[in-house]
Protein backbone atom coordinates (compact mmCIF):
# COMPACT_ATOMS: atom_id res chain seq x y z
CA UNK A 1 0.00 0.00 0.00
CA UNK A 2 1.28 3.50 -0.84
CA UNK A 3 2.18 5.78 2.01
CA UNK A 4 1.62 9.39 0.94
CA UNK A 5 3.03 12.32 2.84
CA UNK A 6 1.13 13.33 5.97
CA UNK A 7 -1.64 15.87 5.74
CA UNK A 8 -0.14 17.86 8.59
CA UNK A 9 1.99 17.53 11.67
CA UNK A 10 1.13 16.06 15.05
CA UNK A 11 0.96 19.62 16.41
CA UNK A 12 -2.03 20.47 14.22
CA UNK A 13 -5.59 20.04 15.40
CA UNK A 14 -7.03 16.88 13.86
CA UNK A 15 -10.69 16.17 12.92
CA UNK A 16 -10.93 13.10 15.16
CA UNK A 17 -14.67 13.26 15.83
CA UNK A 18 -15.66 14.18 12.27
CA UNK A 19 -13.51 11.38 10.82
CA UNK A 20 -14.20 8.80 13.50
CA UNK A 21 -14.47 5.10 12.70
CA UNK A 22 -18.25 5.14 13.15
CA UNK A 23 -18.66 8.05 10.73
CA UNK A 24 -16.34 6.47 8.19
CA UNK A 25 -18.24 3.19 8.39
CA UNK A 26 -21.61 4.96 7.96
CA UNK A 27 -20.40 6.81 4.88
CA UNK A 28 -18.90 3.60 3.50
CA UNK A 29 -22.22 1.78 3.89
CA UNK A 30 -24.00 4.55 1.99
CA UNK A 31 -21.38 4.89 -0.75
CA UNK A 32 -21.21 3.46 -4.23
CA UNK A 33 -18.00 1.62 -3.31
CA UNK A 34 -19.95 -0.67 -0.97
CA UNK A 35 -22.26 -1.72 -3.83
CA UNK A 36 -21.88 -3.72 -7.02
CA UNK A 37 -21.28 -0.41 -8.85
CA UNK A 38 -18.04 0.31 -7.02
CA UNK A 39 -15.61 2.78 -8.52
CA UNK A 40 -12.31 1.82 -10.08
CA UNK A 41 -9.10 1.42 -8.04
CA UNK A 42 -6.69 4.30 -7.59
CA UNK A 43 -2.93 4.23 -8.09
CA UNK A 44 -2.47 1.59 -5.34
CA UNK A 45 -4.63 -0.86 -7.39
CA UNK A 46 -6.67 -1.71 -4.29
CA UNK A 47 -10.28 -2.35 -5.33
CA UNK A 48 -13.32 -1.50 -3.24
CA UNK A 49 -13.97 -5.24 -2.91
CA UNK A 50 -10.49 -5.79 -1.46
CA UNK A 51 -10.94 -2.89 0.95
CA UNK A 52 -14.32 -4.26 2.05
CA UNK A 53 -12.89 -7.75 2.61
CA UNK A 54 -10.93 -6.37 5.58
CA UNK A 55 -13.18 -3.42 6.30
CA UNK A 56 -12.80 -3.34 10.08
CA UNK A 57 -9.00 -3.45 10.09
CA UNK A 58 -8.77 -1.11 7.08
CA UNK A 59 -10.93 1.45 8.89
CA UNK A 60 -8.79 1.06 12.01
CA UNK A 61 -5.70 1.78 9.94
CA UNK A 62 -7.24 4.90 8.38
CA UNK A 63 -8.36 6.19 11.79
CA UNK A 64 -4.94 5.48 13.33
CA UNK A 65 -3.19 7.50 10.61
CA UNK A 66 -5.74 10.31 10.99
CA UNK A 67 -5.16 10.35 14.75
CA UNK A 68 -1.36 10.44 14.59
CA UNK A 69 -1.36 13.01 11.78
CA UNK A 70 0.28 10.74 9.21
CA UNK A 71 -2.68 10.48 6.82
CA UNK A 72 -2.14 12.10 3.44
CA UNK A 73 -3.94 11.86 0.11
CA UNK A 74 -2.28 9.78 -2.58
CA UNK A 75 -1.87 10.98 -6.12
CA UNK A 76 -4.68 10.35 -8.60
CA UNK A 77 -4.97 7.84 -11.43
CA UNK A 78 -5.99 9.59 -14.66
CA UNK A 79 -8.55 7.97 -16.96
CA UNK A 80 -9.06 9.46 -20.42
CA UNK A 81 -12.57 9.37 -21.87
CA UNK A 82 -13.16 10.30 -25.49
CA UNK A 83 -15.70 13.05 -26.08
CA UNK A 84 -18.10 12.04 -28.89
CA UNK A 85 -17.67 14.15 -32.01
CA UNK A 86 -14.50 15.79 -30.69
CA UNK A 87 -10.77 15.17 -30.68
CA UNK A 88 -10.66 16.23 -27.04
CA UNK A 89 -10.78 13.91 -24.05
CA UNK A 90 -12.30 14.23 -20.63
CA UNK A 91 -9.87 13.37 -17.83
CA UNK A 92 -11.30 11.71 -14.73
CA UNK A 93 -8.80 11.57 -11.86
CA UNK A 94 -9.47 8.60 -9.59
CA UNK A 95 -8.47 8.66 -5.90
CA UNK A 96 -7.68 5.50 -3.96
CA UNK A 97 -10.61 3.77 -2.27
CA UNK A 98 -9.61 4.99 1.20
CA UNK A 99 -9.06 8.55 -0.03
CA UNK A 100 -12.52 8.51 -1.59
CA UNK A 101 -13.96 7.37 1.72
CA UNK A 102 -12.20 10.10 3.72
CA UNK A 103 -13.24 12.79 1.23
CA UNK A 104 -16.83 11.57 1.17
CA UNK A 105 -16.95 11.71 4.96
CA UNK A 106 -15.66 15.29 4.87
CA UNK A 107 -18.31 16.19 2.26
CA UNK A 108 -21.04 14.55 4.35
CA UNK A 109 -20.03 16.64 7.34
CA UNK A 110 -19.74 19.91 5.40
CA UNK A 111 -23.14 19.43 3.76
CA UNK A 112 -25.06 18.20 6.80
CA UNK A 113 -23.60 20.91 9.05
CA UNK A 114 -24.04 23.59 6.35
CA UNK A 115 -20.49 24.78 6.84
CA UNK A 116 -20.06 25.77 3.21
CA UNK A 117 -22.65 28.27 1.84
CA UNK A 118 -23.73 26.97 -1.54
CA UNK A 119 -27.51 27.30 -1.45
CA UNK A 120 -29.08 30.05 -3.54
CA UNK A 121 -31.85 30.39 -6.09
CA UNK A 122 -29.51 30.10 -9.10
CA UNK A 123 -27.28 27.07 -8.44
CA UNK A 124 -28.55 23.52 -8.90
CA UNK A 125 -25.47 21.34 -9.35
CA UNK A 126 -24.01 19.13 -6.59
CA UNK A 127 -26.51 20.32 -4.00
CA UNK A 128 -28.37 17.79 -1.90
CA UNK A 129 -32.05 17.66 -2.81
CA UNK A 130 -31.50 19.28 -6.21
CA UNK A 131 -30.49 17.91 -9.59
CA UNK A 132 -30.72 18.25 -13.34
CA UNK A 133 -34.51 17.88 -13.29
CA UNK A 134 -34.84 20.92 -11.03
CA UNK A 135 -32.41 22.93 -13.16
CA UNK A 136 -34.24 22.08 -16.37
CA UNK A 137 -37.66 22.83 -14.86
CA UNK A 138 -36.43 26.24 -13.70
CA UNK A 139 -34.86 26.92 -17.10
CA UNK A 140 -38.15 26.17 -18.88
CA UNK A 141 -39.99 28.42 -16.43
CA UNK A 142 -37.61 31.34 -17.02
CA UNK A 143 -37.48 30.81 -20.79
CA UNK A 144 -41.25 31.17 -20.82
CA UNK A 145 -40.99 34.60 -19.18
CA UNK A 146 -37.89 36.20 -20.73
CA UNK A 147 -37.50 36.61 -24.49
CA UNK A 148 -33.68 36.44 -24.57
CA UNK A 149 -31.45 33.69 -23.22
CA UNK A 150 -27.65 33.68 -22.99
CA UNK A 151 -26.19 30.17 -22.94
CA UNK A 152 -22.56 29.82 -21.92
CA UNK A 153 -20.13 27.97 -19.73
CA UNK A 154 -16.91 28.70 -17.86
CA UNK A 155 -13.87 27.79 -19.90
CA UNK A 156 -12.05 24.70 -18.54
CA UNK A 157 -13.61 25.50 -15.18
CA UNK A 158 -12.31 22.73 -12.92
CA UNK A 159 -8.84 22.88 -14.48
CA UNK A 160 -8.61 26.68 -14.21
CA UNK A 161 -9.70 27.21 -10.59
CA UNK A 162 -6.94 29.24 -8.85
CA UNK A 163 -5.87 27.03 -5.97
CA UNK A 164 -4.62 29.80 -3.71
CA UNK A 165 -7.89 31.68 -4.05
CA UNK A 166 -9.83 28.51 -3.29
CA UNK A 167 -7.73 27.78 -0.21
CA UNK A 168 -8.36 31.33 1.00
CA UNK A 169 -12.09 30.80 0.52
CA UNK A 170 -11.94 27.53 2.47
CA UNK A 171 -10.06 29.21 5.31
CA UNK A 172 -12.39 32.23 5.32
CA UNK A 173 -15.44 29.98 5.38
CA UNK A 174 -14.26 27.43 7.95
CA UNK A 175 -11.94 29.60 10.04
CA UNK A 176 -9.51 27.57 12.15
CA UNK A 177 -11.53 24.37 11.63
CA UNK A 178 -9.49 21.18 11.91
CA UNK A 179 -10.58 20.11 8.41
CA UNK A 180 -8.92 23.06 6.65
CA UNK A 181 -5.45 21.46 6.32
CA UNK A 182 -6.92 18.26 4.91
CA UNK A 183 -9.13 20.06 2.41
CA UNK A 184 -6.15 22.14 1.27
CA UNK A 185 -4.13 18.96 0.75
CA UNK A 186 -6.97 17.55 -1.36
CA UNK A 187 -6.96 20.73 -3.46
CA UNK A 188 -3.26 20.13 -4.15
CA UNK A 189 -3.73 16.55 -5.37
CA UNK A 190 -2.04 15.82 -8.70
CA UNK A 191 -2.20 12.91 -11.11
CA UNK A 192 0.40 10.15 -11.24
CA UNK A 193 1.79 8.91 -14.53
CA UNK A 194 4.78 8.69 -16.81
CA UNK A 195 5.79 11.65 -18.98
CA UNK A 196 3.53 10.56 -21.85
CA UNK A 197 0.53 10.43 -19.49
CA UNK A 198 1.38 13.84 -18.08
CA UNK A 199 1.70 15.28 -21.59
CA UNK A 200 -1.61 13.73 -22.62
CA UNK A 201 -3.29 15.29 -19.58
CA UNK A 202 -1.65 18.63 -20.29
CA UNK A 203 -3.14 18.63 -23.79
CA UNK A 204 -6.57 18.53 -22.13
CA UNK A 205 -5.80 21.54 -19.95
CA UNK A 206 -4.52 19.88 -16.77
CA UNK A 207 -1.56 21.85 -15.44
CA UNK A 208 0.46 21.09 -12.33
CA UNK A 209 -0.45 23.45 -9.51
CA UNK A 210 -3.70 24.66 -11.05
CA UNK A 211 -7.33 23.59 -10.79
CA UNK A 212 -9.19 20.95 -8.83
CA UNK A 213 -9.34 17.46 -10.24
CA UNK A 214 -12.61 16.02 -11.50
CA UNK A 215 -13.18 12.63 -9.88
CA UNK A 216 -12.45 13.60 -6.28
CA UNK A 217 -15.56 13.61 -4.05
CA UNK A 218 -14.58 17.02 -2.67
CA UNK A 219 -14.30 18.73 -6.08
CA UNK A 220 -18.02 19.47 -6.68
CA UNK A 221 -18.59 21.15 -3.32
CA UNK A 222 -15.35 23.13 -3.73
CA UNK A 223 -16.45 24.20 -7.21
CA UNK A 224 -19.65 25.65 -5.78
CA UNK A 225 -17.62 27.42 -3.10
CA UNK A 226 -15.47 29.03 -5.81
CA UNK A 227 -18.59 30.38 -7.52
CA UNK A 228 -20.60 31.35 -4.43
CA UNK A 229 -19.52 35.02 -4.63
CA UNK A 230 -20.25 35.03 -8.37
CA UNK A 231 -23.75 33.68 -7.71
CA UNK A 232 -24.41 36.40 -5.14
CA UNK A 233 -23.24 39.11 -7.55
CA UNK A 234 -25.57 37.83 -10.28
CA UNK A 235 -28.50 37.76 -7.88
CA UNK A 236 -27.76 41.28 -6.58
CA UNK A 237 -27.79 42.43 -10.21
CA UNK A 238 -31.19 40.67 -10.48
CA UNK A 239 -30.23 38.63 -13.52
CA UNK A 240 -32.29 35.42 -13.57
CA UNK A 241 -29.83 32.53 -13.90
CA UNK A 242 -29.72 28.74 -13.84
CA UNK A 243 -26.25 27.39 -13.08
CA UNK A 244 -25.36 23.73 -13.01
CA UNK A 245 -21.64 23.55 -12.16
CA UNK A 246 -20.04 25.52 -15.01
CA UNK A 247 -23.06 25.45 -17.36
CA UNK A 248 -24.99 28.73 -17.30
CA UNK A 249 -28.25 30.04 -18.68
CA UNK A 250 -29.00 33.73 -18.09
CA UNK A 251 -32.28 35.42 -19.02
CA UNK A 252 -33.03 38.95 -20.23
CA UNK A 253 -35.85 41.07 -21.56
CA UNK A 254 -33.96 42.41 -24.56
CA UNK A 255 -30.86 41.90 -26.69
CA UNK A 256 -29.29 45.05 -25.21
CA UNK A 257 -29.82 43.78 -21.66
CA UNK A 258 -28.25 40.48 -22.65
CA UNK A 259 -25.16 42.17 -24.05
CA UNK A 260 -24.73 44.24 -20.90
CA UNK A 261 -25.38 41.17 -18.78
CA UNK A 262 -22.67 39.20 -20.58
CA UNK A 263 -20.14 41.92 -19.85
CA UNK A 264 -21.12 41.89 -16.19
CA UNK A 265 -20.76 38.09 -16.02
CA UNK A 266 -17.33 38.26 -17.65
CA UNK A 267 -16.17 40.90 -15.17
CA UNK A 268 -17.40 38.92 -12.15
CA UNK A 269 -15.71 35.71 -13.33
CA UNK A 270 -12.46 37.57 -13.97
CA UNK A 271 -12.38 38.49 -10.28
CA UNK A 272 -12.22 34.76 -9.54
CA UNK A 273 -9.54 34.14 -12.15
CA UNK A 274 -12.03 32.57 -14.57
CA UNK A 275 -13.51 33.41 -17.97
CA UNK A 276 -16.35 32.44 -20.26
CA UNK A 277 -15.89 30.03 -23.14
CA UNK A 278 -16.64 32.28 -26.12
CA UNK A 279 -16.82 29.24 -28.40
CA UNK A 280 -19.74 27.95 -26.32
CA UNK A 281 -21.51 31.29 -25.77
CA UNK A 282 -24.68 31.79 -27.78
CA UNK A 283 -27.53 34.29 -27.55
CA UNK A 284 -31.05 33.02 -28.26
CA UNK A 285 -33.95 35.29 -29.15
CA UNK A 286 -37.73 34.83 -28.84
CA UNK A 287 -38.96 31.31 -29.60
CA UNK A 288 -35.45 30.04 -30.45
CA UNK A 289 -34.47 26.65 -29.07
CA UNK A 290 -31.57 26.25 -26.66
CA UNK A 291 -29.77 23.11 -25.46
CA UNK A 292 -29.14 22.68 -21.75
CA UNK A 293 -27.97 19.65 -19.75
CA UNK A 294 -28.62 17.27 -22.62
CA UNK A 295 -32.14 18.46 -23.44
CA UNK A 296 -33.50 21.01 -25.87
CA UNK A 297 -35.66 23.77 -24.43
CA UNK A 298 -37.90 24.21 -27.46
CA UNK A 299 -40.84 26.41 -28.33
CA UNK A 300 -43.86 24.44 -29.54
CA UNK A 301 -45.88 26.66 -31.83
CA UNK A 302 -48.96 24.48 -31.65
CA UNK A 303 -49.10 24.89 -27.87
CA UNK A 304 -47.46 28.34 -27.66
CA UNK A 305 -45.15 27.23 -24.88
CA UNK A 306 -41.64 25.99 -24.12
CA UNK A 307 -40.87 22.40 -23.19
CA UNK A 308 -37.72 20.39 -22.45
CA UNK A 309 -37.43 17.56 -24.96
CA UNK A 310 -35.02 15.14 -26.56
CA UNK A 311 -34.31 16.83 -29.87
CA UNK A 312 -34.70 15.09 -33.25
CA UNK A 313 -30.95 15.44 -33.81
CA UNK A 314 -30.14 13.86 -30.46
CA UNK A 315 -32.46 10.92 -31.02
CA UNK A 316 -30.87 10.26 -34.40
CA UNK A 317 -27.42 10.34 -32.82
CA UNK A 318 -28.53 7.86 -30.15
CA UNK A 319 -29.97 5.52 -32.78
CA UNK A 320 -26.77 5.66 -34.83
CA UNK A 321 -24.59 5.20 -31.76
CA UNK A 322 -26.46 2.12 -30.58
CA UNK A 323 -26.56 0.55 -34.04
CA UNK A 324 -22.83 1.12 -34.50
CA UNK A 325 -21.69 0.18 -30.99
CA UNK A 326 -23.68 -3.06 -30.96
CA UNK A 327 -23.01 -4.18 -34.51
CA UNK A 328 -21.52 -7.65 -34.67
CA UNK A 329 -18.24 -6.36 -36.10
CA UNK A 330 -17.78 -4.11 -33.05
CA UNK A 331 -19.01 -6.27 -30.19
CA UNK A 332 -16.68 -9.16 -31.11
CA UNK A 333 -13.80 -6.76 -30.38
CA UNK A 334 -15.09 -5.93 -26.91
CA UNK A 335 -13.27 -7.71 -24.05
CA UNK A 336 -16.41 -7.50 -21.90
CA UNK A 337 -18.80 -9.15 -24.37
CA UNK A 338 -18.19 -12.86 -24.83
CA UNK A 339 -21.61 -14.16 -25.82
CA UNK A 340 -24.79 -13.06 -27.55
CA UNK A 341 -26.45 -12.88 -24.12
CA UNK A 342 -23.72 -10.48 -22.97
CA UNK A 343 -24.40 -8.29 -26.01
CA UNK A 344 -28.17 -8.16 -25.44
CA UNK A 345 -27.65 -7.40 -21.73
CA UNK A 346 -25.17 -4.62 -22.52
CA UNK A 347 -27.58 -3.18 -25.11
CA UNK A 348 -30.43 -3.23 -22.57
CA UNK A 349 -28.27 -1.43 -20.01
CA UNK A 350 -27.32 1.25 -22.53
CA UNK A 351 -30.96 1.83 -23.40
CA UNK A 352 -31.88 1.96 -19.70
CA UNK A 353 -29.14 4.54 -19.13
CA UNK A 354 -30.53 6.76 -21.90
CA UNK A 355 -34.03 6.45 -20.52
CA UNK A 356 -32.80 7.39 -17.06
CA UNK A 357 -30.86 10.36 -18.38
CA UNK A 358 -33.86 11.75 -20.26
CA UNK A 359 -36.68 10.75 -17.95
CA UNK A 360 -37.81 14.37 -17.50
CA UNK A 361 -38.19 15.02 -21.24
CA UNK A 362 -41.64 16.15 -22.34
CA UNK A 363 -41.54 13.61 -25.18
CA UNK A 364 -40.36 10.75 -22.96
CA UNK A 365 -43.12 8.36 -24.10
CA UNK A 366 -42.20 8.92 -27.73
CA UNK A 367 -38.51 8.57 -26.85
CA UNK A 368 -39.21 5.27 -25.08
CA UNK A 369 -41.06 3.95 -28.13
CA UNK A 370 -38.21 5.00 -30.41
CA UNK A 371 -35.58 3.27 -28.26
CA UNK A 372 -37.65 0.08 -28.16
CA UNK A 373 -37.78 0.18 -31.95
CA UNK A 374 -34.03 0.77 -32.09
CA UNK A 375 -33.39 -2.21 -29.80
CA UNK A 376 -35.32 -4.48 -32.13
CA UNK A 377 -33.40 -3.12 -35.11
CA UNK A 378 -30.05 -3.72 -33.38
CA UNK A 379 -31.01 -7.26 -32.40
CA UNK A 380 -32.30 -8.01 -35.89
CA UNK A 381 -29.03 -6.74 -37.38
CA UNK A 382 -27.05 -8.91 -34.97
CA UNK A 383 -28.96 -12.07 -35.89
CA UNK A 384 -28.65 -11.24 -39.58
CA UNK A 385 -24.89 -10.77 -39.30
CA UNK A 386 -24.52 -14.06 -37.42
CA UNK A 387 -26.94 -16.34 -39.30
CA UNK A 388 -27.23 -14.56 -42.64
CA UNK A 389 -30.14 -12.65 -44.22
CA UNK A 390 -31.71 -15.76 -45.77
CA UNK A 391 -32.10 -17.57 -42.45
CA UNK A 392 -33.61 -14.55 -40.69
CA UNK A 393 -35.78 -13.70 -43.69
CA UNK A 394 -37.30 -17.20 -43.70
CA UNK A 395 -38.40 -17.08 -40.06
CA UNK A 396 -42.15 -16.99 -39.50
CA UNK A 397 -43.70 -14.08 -37.53
CA UNK A 398 -43.97 -16.17 -34.36
CA UNK A 399 -40.25 -17.00 -34.39
CA UNK A 400 -39.39 -13.34 -34.97
CA UNK A 401 -41.55 -12.29 -32.05
CA UNK A 402 -39.82 -14.91 -29.90
CA UNK A 403 -36.45 -13.39 -30.81
CA UNK A 404 -37.80 -9.84 -30.30
CA UNK A 405 -37.06 -8.96 -33.93
CA UNK A 406 -40.55 -8.74 -35.37
CA UNK A 407 -40.82 -6.39 -38.32
CA UNK A 408 -39.88 -2.90 -37.22
CA UNK A 409 -42.22 -0.16 -38.38
CA UNK A 410 -40.75 3.07 -39.66
CA UNK A 411 -40.71 5.94 -37.14
CA UNK A 412 -43.64 8.29 -37.24
CA UNK A 413 -43.11 11.83 -38.59
CA UNK A 414 -41.64 14.23 -36.04
CA UNK A 415 -44.72 16.36 -35.43
CA UNK A 416 -44.40 19.65 -33.59
CA UNK A 417 -46.51 18.40 -30.70
CA UNK A 418 -44.25 15.44 -29.96
CA UNK A 419 -40.92 16.96 -30.81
Amino acid sequence: MLEPKPVGSVRQSKPLRILSKSRLRHVWDESRDSSKRAGAPGIDNESAKQFAANLDSDLDQVVKRLHDGSYGFSRLRPVFIEKPGSNKERVICIPTVRDRLVQRTIVEYLVSSRKIPIRNSSSFGFIRGLGTSDAIARAVELRSVYEWCLKTDIESFFDQVPRQLLKQKVAATLGDHSLVPMICKAIDCEIKGASDVQERAARQGIRHGSGIRQGMPLSPILANLVLSKFDRAIERRRIPMVRYADDLLLFFGSREEAKRGQKFVENQLARAGLKLSHAKTTLHGPEENVFFLGLEIAFLGSLSKYVARVSPLQIRKIRDRLETEYSYSNIVKSPNIKTLSDAILALSRSVAAYLGAYHQASNYVRFLSDLERTMKTVQSNLYTDIFGPDVIGDLDPGAKRFLSIEDVAAPEPLHDLGW
